[in-house]
């Protein structure tokens, strides 16, 4: 249960905080292929939800979106993916939820067979989370677009960046898994 269930032990009846774990455990379930679990993680989390401040809507759409991507919704993950985008948008301080939001929309798209506003989604936020130093959120959009470019050299250029990200990551101590 790691984390996630460690805060929603100590969450009591603060919304934010059972929300946020609720969230934060229906990702874990999705990350390990448990569908049936996420989807109940988030029905669970939305009581909360209006409770709790807007980044919380803004990682449960991701979550939302996330499922509808690997349950083979393509309509239902764009959807979800543009209500984060949206609500994202008009938060303050923000720009990771940003960036995030356009990460997920980029690959709702692609699921969805959108396959050109993909990649403009995508490219537009390569330049913003590389702009930000967000590394792990370049990362995946370079190996996204990858598999998007329409000629060789983009696709060395998306390597590059792909490896560069990966290369910081180990610098800063993390652990890279090459496949």
């Amino acid at each position: 249960r790691g984390w996630d269930g460690r805060a929603l032990a100590l969450a009591g009846t603060d919304a934010e905080a059972v929300g946020d774990a609720l969230t934060g455990l229906a990702a874990d379930a999705l990350g390990v292929g448990r569908l049936a679990a996420s989807a109940t993680l988030l029905q669970r989390a939305d009581p909360f939800v209006p409770q709790a401040p807007p980044r919380l809507a803004v990682r449960r759409a991701w979550v939302t979106a996330e499922l509808a991507m690997f349950g083979g919704d393509g309509a239902g993950a764009v959807r979800n993916a543009e209500v984060a985008a949206e609500l994202a948008a008009s938060l303050e301080d923000a720009a990771r939820h940003r960036a995030k939001s356009q990460v997920v929309l980029a690959a709702a798209l692609c699921s969805a067979g959108d396959v050109d506003r993909a990649r403009d989604v995508a490219d537009a936020a390569l330049e913003l989370t590389g702009s930000l130093g967000l590394v792990p959120l370049r990362w995946a959009l370079a190996c996204l677009l990858i598999d998007l470019a329409d000629t060789d050299g983009r696709a060395a250029e998306l390597r590059g960046i792909r490896d560069e990200c990966a290369r910081r990551v180990e610098h800063w101590g993390g652990t890279w898994r090459r496949t």
